[in-house]
């Protein structure tokens, strides 16, 4: 069978469409003996640990980040899908106000509401005893160090928002996004464009109006492994809560 120049000309185009998509997965694959400071842009945020000393944990710069720092089991690479491993041990050391020990990634950079302001993520949780945040907007500035909201996990795969009614914290409500069965990969979305919270987990989106007295506030992103049913203490030596990233991204 005969081939024209026009369906050789087409052919020759398809595989190289084919050819530029497959260069182009390969460039953004995940290397699984890489450390998370190559495989991931995260030069702009501070890891937070649950090690050190109470209201004085170790922490790691950004530029400590993409020079290659690894502490297993709290942050390293999955040698078997090159996935940002974050782990959390039941008892570790805290941060200042907080109850809870942390394998969280803080955003350096501050910004105001007037933009928008996107935490793009693809993620599994593979273990959790209770509920984990895996992804905050935090607010910024002089005001008082509460988070704006966090997406959490819970042991039975649910994902939910906690959102603050007043900047002051303390005073909280929940709603459930979706549910995502442990152990299962899906991509999470925090929004903050004005007075509007968007969060989008995988195809499901819900949208909330930002409380009266954080309007005018600067904010910044959290991503991470933040057990809320972990407690202040010598670490252990192992993780109880694992979650992995395969895509973090931020957008302003």
């Amino acid at each position: 069978m005969g081939y024209s120049e026009t369906n050789i000309k087409r052919f020759a185009k398809t595989a190289l469409v084919a050819a530029i998509a497959l260069a182009s997965a390969s460039a953004f694959a995940l290397s699984t003996s890489a450390p998370p400071g190559t495989n991931f842009s995260l030069s702009g945020f501070t890891l937070q640990l649950p090690t050190g000393s109470s209201g004085n944990v170790d922490t790691e710069t950004g530029a400590q980040l993409a020079a290659g720092f690894t502490k297993s089991p709290w942050f390293y690479t999955d040698t078997t899908d090159g996935a940002m491993v974050m782990g959390d041990p039941s008892t570790g050391w805290t941060t200042s106000g907080s109850l809870h020990p942390r394998t969280e990634l803080r955003e350096n950079a501050e910004w105001a509401t007037s933009g928008t302001n996107i935490l793009d993520a693809t993620v599994t949780v593979t273990k959790v005893p209770s509920h984990t945040t895996i992804g905050q907007i935090f607010q910024g500035g002089s005001a008082p160090s509460k988070p704006l909201c966090e997406l959490q996990v819970t042991s039975a795969g649910v994902l939910q928002l906690l959102l603050e009614s007043t900047n002051q914290g303390g005073s909280s409500t929940t709603t459930t996004i979706a549910s995502v069965s442990l152990g299962t990969k899906f991509t999470y979305q925090m929004k903050l464009s004005g007075t509007t919270i968007s969060v989008k987990i995988n195809s499901t989106t819900k949208t909330f109006t930002l409380p009266s007295s954080f309007v005018g506030e600067s904010f910044y992103f959290k991503a991470g492994d933040y057990d809320q049913s972990a407690v202040s203490g010598t670490p252990k030596t192992t993780a109880s809560t694992v979650v992995k990233f395969y895509v973090l991204k931020i957008t302003h």
